[in-house]
């Protein structure tokens, strides 16, 4: 009787134990649970309010770009109308300065075949003016050589109101030509002037 007492007892400290085990395992597991979801909801705000932070500043920037298209457009407007300006007062100027319009031509020439600024000066005073080194051709891409040539502007002899740059008293595109001519016979290359080749194919042609 006192052994049967003794295992009764025994057993049920056992179930006592595993039954306080059991509760603080559920305790432990309901805490754990609690603490993750109060760490979850409050990534889940810190990320929302990222979220909100994010918006804001892309409303901002939306503003922004808004307001310099904005500014952009007044100042091409404004840009649009100095110019159309400007072209206006130019106008005048040309209509009751001709020789003003054909002289900046002129500069423009002298720089383009690569006359030096004082040069270009000196030459738009339309007087003679002597000098030597090397000028740009556009039409056989390369430089000609002088030790001595003058450059002049003077009155176009075709075209009224117009000028035109002459070196050694011919246009510059024939100083060019002639240069050129020089050049071919210095590497032992003989060319025809234009009369001649004309009056050689014309023979040539009756010959036939």
């Amino acid at each position: 009787m006192d052994e049967t007492q003794e295992a009764l007892k025994h057993v049920k400290g056992q179930f006592k134990t595993e039954k306080l085990k059991s509760t603080a395992a559920d305790v432990g597991s309901s805490f754990i649970e609690g603490i993750g979801s109060i760490i979850g909801s409050s990534k889940v705000k810190i990320q929302q309010q990222e979220i909100e932070n994010l918006k804001i500043e892309n409303q901002k920037l939306a503003r922004e770009v808004k307001n310099l298209k904005q500014n952009i457009q007044v100042l091409q407007k404004e840009h649009e109308t100095a110019i159309d300006k400007l072209k206006q007062e130019l106008k005048k100027i040309y209509d009751l300065f001709p020789y003003i319009k054909e002289l900046l031509r002129m500069e423009n020439l002298c720089r383009y075949l690569d006359f030096s600024e004082s040069l270009t000066k000196m030459i738009l005073k339309m007087k003679p003016v002597a000098f030597s080194g090397k000028l740009y051709s556009a039409e056989y891409q390369r430089k000609f050589e002088t030790d001595n040539s003058v450059a002049e502007i003077k009155q176009h002899p075709t075209e009224q109101g117009k000028l035109r740059l002459t070196i050694d008293g011919v246009s510059d595109t024939n100083w060019f030509r002639q240069k050129y001519q020089e050049f071919q016979k210095s590497i032992g290359i003989h060319v025809r002037p234009k009369h001649e080749t004309e009056l050689h194919n014309k023979n040539k042609g009756i010959m036939m």
